[in-house]
This record gives structure tokens, C-alpha cells and sequence, in this order.
């Protein structure tokens, strides 16, 4: 950890771990040289590594505090999720047991927790010994005026009077009687509906919580392309790929066209500068050109990603660069950044 920020050579961190006489010894781990231990941290992620003439050089990458944050919220909605999973299971369990006890009753029509039992129809009998049905034809009234609302109570007597004239008090009652019946089935019924609603939008919101927690995790972090892209289309990079160098591109310089995403692999769709060939090239295998002082640059990572800068000045010795940024107030700021995190602009 001495060495947190700053880009140095692989031989010297080396160097001064052995330095101390209690280390850990090479020959006993797993790594049987210096090299394919640079190359494990390099793909792990927590160094940035690159090969050099000069031999392998490494950085540590530290997490910045916006993203341990968002890893932070992410573990923390897993386990909301989590338990509202099992809230809802617990639901629909009680529901399960209700719905069973409610069938296996039998005091009549009402069952436990208030659930209704709709009793089973049985088909209409008669006796042969009962006298047959008679019906009493009253004589046609004449239509009654009606005036206000005691017009509508005299109107509704009348009619019940017909009815129970008409089939006999007996039969009026009796189908009163059904209608009321009725009523209790289709109140049981509606009471069975609400439950089941109750469930289906329990489930619907559970659903648009999953899919709201997918799109927030969907979203990309501030930067390039994506997450762990850092490249931007109108910068120059310089190619490093050795495979290249046989066609005359290694080490030489490029303008970026378009960013093309492959699954997670980021290529820069490339325009060299001297003969304007076209050429396809991993960002791993492309490094940030910095400019002279007074030159315009692109911030590439960070909270001012995409914003273009001009170059003050750059420290050899910290490998930083410092930028002029413009305000949307008209003002400007000054800040210090890693060589890896500006390119020059194409334009």
C-alpha cells in the first residue's frame, strides 16, 4: 500500500517486499515468476497492468467511494427482496390454510375467519299426496298515477298486494325468502373474489419491484461505453498491441470512430492518422495520448466523464495531468487527474 496511486514498475514493488527479512517467498505460493503474478492481478481487476519495453508496470486500482456505495444499496435491495419473498409466501400459506379450514367446516354457511360455505344444490321433489298448484288471476287495476314519493310508496305496495294475491302469501314469502338467499350466495361470492384480487396484486406489485430493481441494476455507472469501458468516440489513443506491429500500427496513433460493445469486450473502431486505414483494436490494447499544454482533452472517467478540458500542465513525477474545466456559469476549475483518465480530442 505504498504505492496507492502512482504507476510503478513491477521489478521495484519486488524489490521491496524482500527487503523485509519475514516475507512470504515466491517459491511458496503458486506463482512460479514475478510475471504470471502481474498477470493474475492485472485479471482480477485489482491492479492495472501493462507491458512495457521497459518491463511490466502496475497500479493499484482502488475503489472509489460511489462505487462501494452502489455495491453497498445492491446487497442491500437483495435482501429486501429477499424477505419480501418470504413475506409473501408466508401470505399465501395463511391463505392455503384458511381456504381449507373454511371447506372442511360444518356449522352451515359460514366457516372459519369468516369464509362462506356455498352448500350444495339438491334437486326439487314432490310428494304425490300434495294437492297441485293453483293460481288466482286477480282482475287488471288501472295504472296508478304517481306524484312525488308517496306516489312511489303506494305504487310499491300495490304491486307486492298483486304478487301475493296473484301466487298466494305462501309462495310470496317463499320467494322472498330465495331472493335473500341469493344475496348471501352472491355477497359470499363477491367476499372470495376481493381475496383473490388481494392476491393477484400482491403479486403484480412484487413484480414491478423485480423489474425496478433489474433496470437499477441495468443502468451503467458513469464513464465510456458501459461499465469498464473508458473509451469515447473523437479521442486519440495510441495502439500497443505487439500483434501489430508487423502492419506498421504499433505505437502509432489513432482516432477513434465508434465504440463497439461485444458482450463485455469493448473495440475501438480506429482511423490512423498518418494513412487513414481503418482498424479494429481491444481498448486493452490502447493506451491515452496527452497532449502539449493548451491542448484540448476529454475527461474519460468520473463524475466529469465526457466533458472536454484543456490541458495546463502534467507531473512527470505523479503521472497526473492537471485540466481546465469549464462551468456552466462561466467559471472554471482546476483539477488534477490520472494520465489514464484524459485523451487528447481528435478535433
Amino acid at each position: 500500500t505504498a504505492h496507492r496511486t502512482t504507476r510503478i514498475a513491477a521489478n521495484v514493488i519486488y524489490n521491496e517486499f524482500i527487503a523485509d527479512r519475514n516475507h512470504v517467498h515466491m517459491n511458496s505460493t503458486k506463482w512460479t515468476t514475478l510475471t504470471e503474478f502481474v498477470v493474475h492481478l492485472g485479471r482480477t481487476g485489482k491492479c492495472k497492468v501493462e507491458e512495457t519495453p521497459k518491463g511490466w508496470f502496475l497500479r493499484l486500482v482502488a475503489k472509489d467511494e460511489d462505487e462501494q456505495l452502489r455495491d453497498k444499496l445492491k446487497g442491500k435491495r437483495k435482501r429486501a427482496e429477499e424477505a419480501e419473498e418470504v413475506r409473501h409466501a408466508r401470505f399465501l400459506r395463511q391463505q392455503v390454510e384458511r381456504a381449507r379450514a373454511a371447506a372442511t367446516t360444518g356449522d352451515g354457511n359460514t366457516g372459519v375467519n369468516g369464509f362462506s360455505v356455498v352448500e350444495e344444490a339438491s334437486e326439487l321433489k314432490r310428494d304425490g299426496t300434495e294437492a297441485p298448484l293453483g293460481f288466482e288471476l286477480s282482475k287488471k287495476k288501472p295504472p296508478a298515477t304517481l306524484s312525488g314519493s308517496a306516489g312511489r310508496g303506494d305504487l310499491g305496495r300495490d304491486r307486492a298486494g298483486s304478487a301475493a294475491n296473484a301466487f298466494g302469501v305462501e309462495a310470496f314469502s317463499v320467494a322472498a325468502e330465495g331472493s335473500a338467499k341469493g344475496g348471501e350466495g352472491r355477497g359470499a361470492a363477491r367476499k372470495k373474489k376481493s381475496a383473490l384480487e388481494e392476491i393477484m396484486q400482491e403479486q403484480e406489485a412484487l413484480k414491478k419491484r423485480k423489474e425496478k430493481v433489474q433496470q437499477e441494476q441495468q443502468q451503467p455507472p458513469p464513464g465510456g461505453g458501459g461499465k469498464g469501458c473508458w473509451l469515447f468516440e473523437g479521442i486519440v489513443v495510441k495502439v500497443v498491441s505487439k500483434e501489430l506491429k508487423g502492419a506498421g500500427f504499433y505505437k502509432e496513433k489513432a482516432a477513434v470512430r465508434r465504440v463497439i460493445d461485444q458482450g463485455g469486450r469493448f473495440l475501438g473502431e480506429l482511423e490512423h492518422l498518418k494513412s487513414g486505414a481503418i482498424l479494429r483494436v481491444d481498448q486493452a490494447q490502447l493506451e491515452t495520448v496527452i497532449p502539449k499544454p493548451g491542448g484540448k482533452v476529454l475527461v474519460l472517467l468520473g463524475e466529469h466523464a465526457g466533458a472536454q478540458a484543456t490541458l495546463v500542465g502534467v507531473d512527470t513525477k505523479k503521472f497526473k495531468a492537471q485540466v481546465e474545466l469549464a462551468g456552466n456559469n462561466g467559471d472554471e476549475a482546476r483539477l488534477w487527474m490520472e494520465y489514464d483518465d484524459i485523451s487528447k480530442c481528435a478535433v
